[in-house]
């Protein structure tokens, strides 16, 4: 069986707005609490990389308690309330860099999307044509365990084989997660939430570089 690339889905190959996290943001600023997008956001996927059993979405649960707890916020019902009951519909678009990297990726390889998704992301595969470059879809709503659980890679390799190099955004789970299937990983850093990763990509035109500085392509 041949080789094959594993890629992330959300904030990877599909840009979502407002981002998952940005209604909370906005819900605890109107509480006087003025956090940026970078801190919440690394404290967000501290506590979503503890799960690897999805939730009733198919998602990583988020223990807001916790979550406050990492922000140095008391974790007021009201505020838990209002982010538990919020309105959490997101418009979605095709990064302008996934088409390319895809084709590319796809002339040697196989490709897998590997994603904590709810059961949305099989609409958008199929809105956007992904499945033209895609072999298959392992999403954790359609199998109960999400990254950085190891399962969800093993999941993958039962259909394109081994994988070689997964790519992702969140460093918590997506790397980590590739590491702990004994897979290589490359954090996709749009936003520049990690200063501090020496070893990223900016786009997925970085990530080809990459690859073939690594003799992958």
């Amino acid at each position: 069986m041949p080789y094959a690339i594993s890629v992330d889905f959300g904030e990877t190959l599909v840009g979502f707005r407002p981002r998952s996290y940005e209604y909370m943001i906005g819900i605890l600023k109107d509480y006087g609490y003025e956090i940026d997008e970078r801190t919440f956001f690394r404290a967000l996927v501290k506590v979503l990389g503890k799960s690897n059993f999805a939730n009733e979405e198919g998602l990583n649960p988020l223990n807001l308690h916790e979550l406050f707890y990492e922000l140095g916020i008391h974790p007021c019902r009201k505020i838990i309330e209002e982010i538990a009951n919020k309105d959490k519909y997101q418009d979605y678009f095709l990064y302008e860099d996934a088409i390319d990297f895809l084709k590319e990726v796809k002339k040697k390889y196989k490709v897998v999307i590997v994603s904590n998704s709810t059961k949305r992301i099989h609409k958008i595969v199929k809105e956007f044509e992904l499945d033209k470059y895609v072999d298959k879809v392992i999403a954790s709503c359609d199998i109960g365990v999400v990254k950085p659980n190891p399962k969800i890679f093993a999941y993958a390799k039962r259909y394109v084989g081994d994988i070689l190099l997964h790519v992702g955004d969140i460093y918590e789970l997506d790397v980590i997660g590739a590491k702990r299937a004994f897979i290589n990983g490359i954090l996709l850093d749009r936003f520049n939430f990690y200063p501090e990763i020496k070893i990223k990509a900016k786009t997925l035109y970085d990530i080809l570089r990459y690859m073939e500085i690594k003799g992958l392509i």
